[in-house]
């Protein structure tokens, strides 16, 4: 088979580009190493979710073996499938504030982006359109948008009718959370019905890839989605460059797919593995590691949630995503020894009745009073802060642990500083402060907590010997191969990271597209599957 651009994965940044690259004449093919998801099994999926299953299990369990090391003890917590981490991510879409590009100009730690908030702040704007961000402009540290959101934003819930006066006693501002969840009908989809099980939405209220962007690809007839299609290793032609992506489907079978083009966006674990299980005689070391920084300063977001129980009912769990949040500990401050930090206020915190139940060891009469006497009065503030990028932090290949495939599978060493623990420590002071505000009792913190957000390992920047790609996201070894997604990421902040994920793919398209279509050039008729092109890349 042979394409214009292989993409390795489905998700967030594989989606959109697949996307915006279709919908300008480009032939794309993508490769996605899990099913796709059948929309019409999602009340199945819901009930899997209920009984506390995975309801986005990998039928080929083998395909997620891994190990840890270091003293965090990462939990790597992914979906393999079209649509990738979109299937069961919150929606919390936060735009970096400008202050996170500039960490080594403004407080002199980590590094700066090659980019800044103003070369980005168009793309934010589409992707916000492209995910149907439901929001409003009420976030006194947010940067300068060009744009109002799409969609307007959620009511504030119950209970943050109750942290609201607490904050202001407090002297913390109170504000919406940005959300990729329709508050209106959009783009096809219906409004949130609220069901409380974001994580597998049954609706499709929620935006995720496999029913936005790669549905539109593929009407475009320039989009092909192969799913079951593992990538096993990246080839590189007689000129330097990639030339051939090898992939196999539960058969084990290898085949092969040709472009001029290949862009791997299959996540900052899954993709620092696949350049390392390339390697050949030029990159001995992995595909495109000759600075040696593939796998290194893997970054993700430690969490802490704080609770206290309330005297009346404050109606958790009606609602299942937060609608507010608080950013004022995440700039402006002196992030050299004070580490941003948000607070968001949860809407599900404590226990559901069946949890109640079966830990109560009681019934009959006894059970239902305990239930009604338990359920319902916990109020909580979850806690993010910014992790600092260490080289130590990486990902790694382990002979030892073989995939379905026989591949090596990725080894995270991953451990967190006093940074980012001191951080902690005062966000949980903050959140403390508040829900004695409110007022609550038993206030009670939970342990350390990391959250699903693979960053770092193949960091953008200037000089090729310390980072992997540059500003446009092409690595600087291999002229036509571009690391898409949260991978690129040079520094974390402390905000969610698939908006960005998103802006910095419809960037990398647009810088794809105008290589491969210099002005005046019509694109081929021909169909994704099956044509002859060029291996080189126009310059």
């Amino acid at each position: 088979m042979e394409t214009e651009v292989c993409i390795v994965g489905a998700g967030a940044s594989g989606g959109t580009l697949a996307l915006e690259l279709a919908r300008r004449g480009i032939r794309v093919v993508v490769l996605e190493s899990g099913p796709r998801h059948d929309f019409g099994k999602r009340q199945e999926y819901v009930r899997r979710y209920l009984r506390r299953e995975n309801p986005w299990r990998t039928p080929l369990a083998e395909l997620d073996r891994h190990s840890v090391g270091g003293t965090a003890r990462y939990r790597l917590d992914r979906v393999r499938g079209v649509g990738g981490s979109t299937l069961h991510w919150e929606g919390y879409t936060l735009r970096l504030h400008a202050d996170d590009f500039r960490l080594r100009s403004l407080h002199g730690i980590a590094d700066d982006w090659p980019i800044s908030y103003q070369d980005l702040e168009p793309y934010y704007a589409r992707a916000e359109k492209a995910l149907g961000v439901a929001g409003v402009a009420d976030d006194p540290w947010a940067s300068p948008r060009s744009t109002p959101f799409p969609l307007p934003p959620f009511a504030l819930s119950h209970s943050d009718r109750l942290f609201a006066p607490a904050c202001r006693s407090a002297g913390i501002t109170l504000h919406h959370l940005p959300q990729a969840r329709n508050s209106v009908a959009y783009g096809g989809r219906p409004r949130c019905r609220a069901c409380a099980t974001c994580a597998v939405c049954p609706t499709g209220a929620k935006a995720s890839v496999d029913l936005t962007q790669l549905p539109e690809a593929e009407a475009t007839g320039n989009a092909l989605v192969l799913e079951d299609a593992t990538v096993l290793r990246l080839e590189l032609d007689g000129s330097g460059q990639v030339g051939t992506a090898v992939y196999a489907r539960p058969d084990k079978v290898e085949q092969h797919l040709t472009a001029r083009v290949f862009v791997v966006a299959a996540g900052a674990v899954e993709t620092a593995r696949l350049l390392l299980l390339s390697s050949s005689r030029a990159f001995a070391t992995g595909l495109a590691n000759r600075s040696g920084l593939v796998g290194r300063f893997f970054m993700s977001h430690p969490a802490i949630d704080v609770s206290g129980r309330a005297s009346e009912n404050v109606y958790p769990h009606r609602i299942g995503f937060s609608t507010a949040m608080s950013r004022q500990f995440a700039v402006e401050r002196a992030r050299a020894t004070h580490g941003p930090f948000i607070l968001e206020f949860m809407n599900s915190a404590g226990p559901t009745p069946d949890q109640i139940a079966s830990e109560s060891g009681q019934w009959g009469d006894a059970l239902r009073k305990h239930v009604k006497a338990e359920f319902g009065h916990r109020l909580a503030i979850r806690i993010y802060c910014e992790q600092l990028p260490e080289r130590d932090n990486s990902v790694t290949l382990n002979t030892r642990v073989t995939d379905y495939f026989g591949s090596p599978a990725p080894h995270l060493h991953y451990s967190i500083g006093r940074y980012e623990r001191d951080a902690l420590d005062e966000a949980k002071a903050v959140a403390e402060r508040i829900l004695a505000a409110v007022p609550v009792t038993d206030i009670r913190a939970s342990g350390l907590q990391y959250a699903a957000h693979q960053i770092g390992t193949h960091r953008m920047g200037r000089d090729p010997a310390t980072s992997v790609v540059d500003a446009n996201l092409r690595a600087h070894d291999v002229p036509n191969l571009y690391l898409v997604g949260s991978g690129s990421f040079v520094t974390a902040s402390a905000s969610p990271p698939t908006l960005t994920i998103t802006a910095l793919a419809i960037r990398a398209a647009e810088h794809i597209a105008a290589r491969l279509r210099p002005a005046g050039r019509h694109a081929p008729s021909t169909s994704p599957a099956a044509s002859t092109v060029a291996s080189t890349v126009p310059t």
